[in-house]
């Protein structure tokens, strides 16, 4: 099951404007926060709504591998209309999707894989979506199956995303987790500021590897993994390039090291004028990037573990 997530950072809706009123809480470090857990509890691919600061957010954060799309028009958006556009990104590789707006940004890794856990059990039924609870109260990030995009996209009532569920009548299965953070808010000010400050205390050191294939030369990390997804949804190198933050010269010479450290086509194109023609992935490079990326989830896990065996014992 490849799982994606969607965080909503685009301006009021998503609650990243409340942060510029704490002194003590920097809105950046929490979008990378947001963005760490989902990628440390196992989801494959996040997609960042932005809008308001858009250019700093999407500098600074750049190299985290999170895709950004930029509302332009981020004061009057609806935060259901951000959900539907970011899963509609990741719905040709993803299967189930979280979904938060910044402000509900102080949930843990260990929610996001309670949630995977508990969709995981019930895989053979995609009408529910799994809704985290702390005693007695419902926050977020939400989960929910790709099947259901389209009942949102539709939906052009009140109310947001609640308000689409409850006159959809999708059945939300209530999972109780121990963790405040999924019901606080940046809205809140104090209340959230000292839940930030318990949250930053309870923070413990980790390793983070970055894997590498090597032949002649290291040609196969990282970068031209995130690369190489964009390609796969936008049908171009250019666009892609842009997607990353990556300059597409750039691009161009991390597909070629691969493709020559490998003896075998990695991306498919045809020329096109100044839009650079159509590219899709090939079926080599689909299949070696499947396997750098179960690979990448092994070394990682066995990179905690022995961590904790050195550090921690």
């Amino acid at each position: 099951m490849r799982v994606g997530a969607v965080i909503a950072a685009a301006g009021k809706s998503g609650g990243y404007k409340s942060y510029d009123k704490m002194k003590s809480v920097d809105g950046i470090q929490v979008l990378r926060q947001m963005i760490l857990n989902f990628k440390r509890a196992g989801v494959d691919e996040i997609v960042l709504i932005t809008g308001y600061q858009a250019e700093q957010v999407e500098k600074k954060l750049a190299k985290l591998g999170a895709v950004f799309l930029r509302s332009e028009d981020y004061e009057k958006e609806e935060m259901i209309t951000s959900a539907v556009r970011g899963m509609n990104y990741l719905k040709p590789r993803c299967e189930k999707f979280f979904f938060c707006p910044a402000g509900v940004s102080l949930f843990t890794e260990d929610t996001v894989r309670v949630l995977m856990q508990k969709a995981k059990e019930n895989e053979n039924n995609h009408e529910k979506v799994y809704v985290p609870v702390w005693e007695e109260r419902k926050g977020h990030p939400i989960l929910m199956d790709r099947s259901m995009i389209d009942q949102f996209a539709s939906y052009e009532g009140e109310g947001g995303l609640k308000g689409a569920m409850d006159v959809l009548n999708v059945e939300r299965i209530f999972v109780p987790v121990e963790d405040n953070g999924v019901a606080i808010y940046s809205g809140q000010g104090e209340p959230f500021r000292e839940i930030f400050k318990e949250k930053e205390k309870e923070r413990r050191i980790r390793p983070r590897v970055k894997l590498q294939l090597e032949k002649n030369e290291s040609f196969f990390g990282p970068g031209i993994v995130f690369l190489l997804r964009q390609i796969d949804t936008l049908g171009s190198v250019r666009d892609a390039c842009a997607k990353t933050g990556m300059s597409y010269s750039k691009g161009w010479s991390l597909i070629r090291s691969a493709e020559k450290e490998l003896g075998y086509t990695v991306v498919e194109r045809s020329p096109g004028g100044k839009h650079g023609g159509v590219a899709s992935v090939s079926e080599a490079g689909k299949d070696i990037l499947r396997k750098y990326e179960l690979l990448e989830k092994d070394v990682t896990k066995y990179a905690e573990k022995r961590y904790k065996d050195i550090f921690e014992s």
